[in-house]
């Protein structure tokens, strides 16, 4: 559904007496929230542990000048088919700041660091295979299926957390390679037959797929996404959208508060929280909590029913870390690289470089590594200095110039799964050991299910994990819950909740046209 209908149906759904809601997180779920509610007539709080905005959108700007070298340590594209994220940006007045991300796979002249072997992804698909051992060297199997199978290993060890590259590895080994030879590769190579079209193989190809372990199945998903032509990106910096939102609400954001405990009751939730040392504990009506349940668990929960309260324990996180030096001079350029992404191999995996303009004189932004998984673990229990030493030395093999003296002005990183306020990059549907089939596998609709009048969103509570997208989805599906459900009412000094959240769907917004036509009957004037 759309972002427009479902903010219509928000509407026409809307009770008239007003309700106070409590939000907890001012991250993108919680400032979307806030946004449509007290646009619908709602009053807000926001608490914030942390002393900034944002979440797990933040922008690190290299100096204060509008066209100074930025990196984003935490989300940095959009797919060009999540509306939900447009909307907010042209409601924000952000569309004409759009540009086009270029993404992994998508430069040509960027470079691949296979075992120490330097290349162009251009020359990738022929080269890789040259150094990859094993089955790669079977010569049972085509020279087609070999260089596919070797490309495949080439893109997965790319853009995936170790155990899912090791589980790639134990399917090529045990079956994959002859689904390859199996399948009619023609089609997917271009006319140099070198170059693959991955993309248009794994939509024509989804038994492929399916043949994979679970979890390998659903990380190509997140392949097919991270390696689109399609996506974009906020020229200037993607807290532009934060700084937006939070200016267009009207509540003040009180950062600082540290949720410790949340008790849920039959007229609402009590709500504790530390300012500095002091323990505060207020009731609430309503509690909308956009806390990543990676630190939910970690507080006094009471009153939750025995699945949330698994569902909030099992949910996987996977840690993310990020690097980016301020460089004197994008020296890349000379290399014809305009943008995308190198593999850098070894710890650090993605290097990307800028893909749009800032001020030449203030030098520019490279996201030196970009890892998720084990590599974003042993980024992040690093000491700082040593994590930036380890990362220039590993880029050096790919770019010697970074190694020039007075070439890297500034330095910042950000490790996603020991932060304080996150504990994670961000969820993932399959648990730690992806060799099971018999591993659980949260669902979406169980981590948004309300316990009485507290609700939950975020990405991890969203059909799309790790994604802006989701966030802003859960949040406009809580909002729709808390405007349909009828107010909690005082009855002899006693509350009565007159109606649950998520009967059926748990949150999903799922209303006919019927429903649309009675909505329109009942509130002829909105």
């Amino acid at each position: 559904m759309d972002t427009k209908t479902i903010l219509h149906l928000c509407k026409l759904a809307n009770s008239q007496e007003s309700k106070h809601i409590t939000i907890l997180g001012a991250g993108i779920a919680g400032l979307i929230a806030a946004y449509e509610l007290e646009r619908l007539g709602h009053t807000v709080e926001i608490i914030e542990g942390s002393s900034r905005i944002g979440g797990r959108i933040l922008t690190h700007h290299f100096g204060d000048d509008s066209k100074a070298p930025y990196a984003e340590l935490g989300a940095m594209r959009i797919p060009s088919e999540h509306k939900h994220v447009l909307h907010y940006i042209h409601e924000m007045g952000l569309d004409k700041k759009l540009r086009k991300f270029v993404t992994v796979f998508e430069e040509q002249n960027a470079l691949m660091n296979i075992q120490g072997n330097i290349f162009r992804i251009k020359d990738g698909p022929r080269i890789c295979q040259q150094y990859y051992q094993g089955i790669f060297l079977d010569t049972s199997y085509s020279e087609k299926t070999r260089l596919f199978g070797a490309w495949l290993k080439t893109i997965v060890n790319t853009i995936s957390p170790g155990n899912l590259r090791e589980s790639l590895d134990r399917d090529l080994n045990s079956h994959l390679m002859d689904e390859l030879e199996r399948l009619d590769l023609e089609p997917y190579f271009n006319e140099d037959g070198e170059s693959i079209d991955f993309h248009g193989f794994i939509k024509a190809n989804p038994g492929f797929r399916a043949r994979c372990s679970k979890a390998l199945d659903m990380f190509f998903s997140d392949i097919l996404v991270e390696t689109s032509h399609d996506l974009l990106q906020l020229e200037g910096g993607m807290d532009q959208l934060i700084n937006s939102l939070a200016a267009a609400i009207k509540a003040p954001i009180k950062c600082n508060r540290k949720v410790v405990a949340l008790h849920v009751q039959k007229d609402g939730v009590k709500v504790s929280w530390l300012k500095g040392k002091q323990l505060h504990t207020r009731h609430c009506d309503y509690v909308l909590c956009t806390i990543p349940f990676s630190i939910l668990r970690k507080m006094d929960l009471r009153g939750f029913d025995e699945d949330k309260l698994t569902s909030i324990h099992n949910t996987t996180y996977c840690p993310a870390t990020k690097v980016a030096f301020h460089c004197a001079q994008p020296f890349w350029e000379k290399h014809g690289i305009k943008g995308g992404a190198s593999f850098s191999g070894e710890r650090i995996r993605q290097t990307y470089y800028p893909s749009v303009n800032t001020n030449p004189s203030l030098g520019s932004a490279l996201l030196a590594s970009y890892t998720i998984g084990d590599d974003a673990d042993h980024l992040g229990v690093m000491p700082e200095q040593e994590r930036y030493a380890y990362v220039k030395k590993v880029v050096s093999q790919l770019h010697p110039e970074i190694k020039a003296p007075d070439m890297v002005i500034d330095m910042t990183s950000i490790a996603w799964g020991s932060y304080e306020w996150s504990d994670g990059g961000c969820s993932i549907p399959w648990g730690d050991d992806v060799s099971s089939e018999s591993n659980h596998y949260i669902h979406y609709l169980e981590a948004a299910r309300p316990q009485n009048t507290l609700l939950f969103a975020g990405e991890h509570c969203s059909r799309f994990p790790a994604w802006i997208q989701g966030s802003i989805e859960s949040a406009l599906e809580v909002v729709y819950e808390i405007v349909t459900h009828k107010p909690l009412r005082a009855t002899g000094g006693a509350y009565l909740n007159t109606s649950t959240f998520g009967q059926g769907n748990a949150g999903n917004i799922n209303i006919t046209a019927r429903d649309m036509v009675s909505l329109e009957k009942r509130r002829p004037n909105n």
